[in-house]
């Protein structure tokens, strides 16, 4: 039983924190339609950003916001990629998540202590015991550490910063510029038609993806207690298969709107290699446990369009 609680624990708080990253794919990948390996990168930003500036005594909370920035600024220069130079979308994530390898070294190196010439004993940031992180501030601080072998305070600080993102993208995608952000996915020269720049939104959507997968990766940094340089690695395939899970699963309900799916697609997703723990599948196997997700997912998707496709036909 004991074991049970333990794997939901884990399954939770990581189902809410890379909810956070599928949302962030839900703009860049469905709406835009443009898949982005700048993730990868981002992540790994936002969780550098948040730990150098929670060791540095800053708030956790405003730290937080800090690696939405980091990752907002990171995305943006995807976009412009694209839009100014025109390299194709899959090339600009490649380029600016390769150039975030080194750009994020060289920052934990330095924001360390260390040189440029490299000292590899500081390229993890440690948090420590005594470092305000946003479980040891208000209001984290006044819920219950343990009920039942669930670490409620952990769990309900991570769902309430997910169902926080939840809103502000819901709230977004209502005003003017939202709308003309999903439009620019679905009919770029329809935005054109408008007198409005295509171009821009198509920056701001990737910005705004990128920020939530920093926010994800200072939520990764929160949950390990460091931030290793490797933290960034499978995060496409962790986001795009919570997000493709999320839609196929729950995009028959109406009244759902496609935030909450990709929140419940990442909780399903998170569920099912927990399950695979519980089995006794040795951890070695995690990466193809999440390849083997991800096609499961990819080809369920497809069963769906085309059944999607053959009805609306018949119609």
């Amino acid at each position: 039983m004991s074991a049970l609680l333990s794997s939901l624990d884990v399954i939770l708080q990581d189902g809410f924190m890379y909810a956070i990253l599928a949302m962030g794919y839900y703009v860049s990948y469905t709406i835009l339609d443009f898949p982005d390996l700048t993730v990868e990168g981002t992540v790994l930003s936002g969780g550098v950003a948040f730990g150098l500036l929670v060791r540095a005594g800053v708030n956790p909370w405003i730290a937080l916001v800090c690696s939405f920035l980091v990752g907002f600024v990171f995305g943006a220069v995807t976009g412009i990629l694209h839009v100014k130079l025109g390299i194709r979308p899959l090339l600009c994530g490649i380029l600016v998540s390769t150039a975030l390898i080194s750009v994020n070294l060289v920052i934990t190196v330095v924001g360390m202590g260390g040189t440029w010439a490299g000292d590899g004993a500081l390229s993890t940031i440690d948090l420590g015991r005594g470092v305000p992180t946003l479980l040891r501030t208000f209001p984290a601080n006044l819920l219950p550490t343990n009920l039942f072998g669930l670490n409620l305070q952990r769990l309900i600080t991570f769902f309430a910063i997910a169902l926080i993102c939840k809103l502000l993208l819901d709230a977004y995608l209502k005003t003017k510029s939202g709308l003309l952000l999903r439009a620019t996915g679905g009919n770029a020269q329809f935005v054109t038609m408008l007198a409005k720049d295509q171009r821009v939104y198509k920056v701001l959507g990737l910005a705004i993806g990128n920020g939530y997968a920093a926010v994800s990766g200072a939520l990764i940094v929160q949950s390990r207690g460091n931030v290793n340089q490797g933290m960034g690695i499978g995060m496409v395939v962790i986001g795009l298969a919570s997000l493709i899970i999320g839609l196929s699963v729950f995009g028959k309900i109406r009244f759902m709107k496609p935030t909450t799916m990709v929140i419940f697609g990442a909780v399903i997703y998170q569920a099912c290699l927990g399950i695979a723990t519980l089995l006794g599948v040795p951890s070695a196997y995690n990466k193809i446990i999440m390849a083997a997700l991800f096609t499961i997912a990819l080809i369920g998707s497809g069963m769906m369009q085309k059944k999607g496709a053959e009805k609306h036909a018949r119609a």
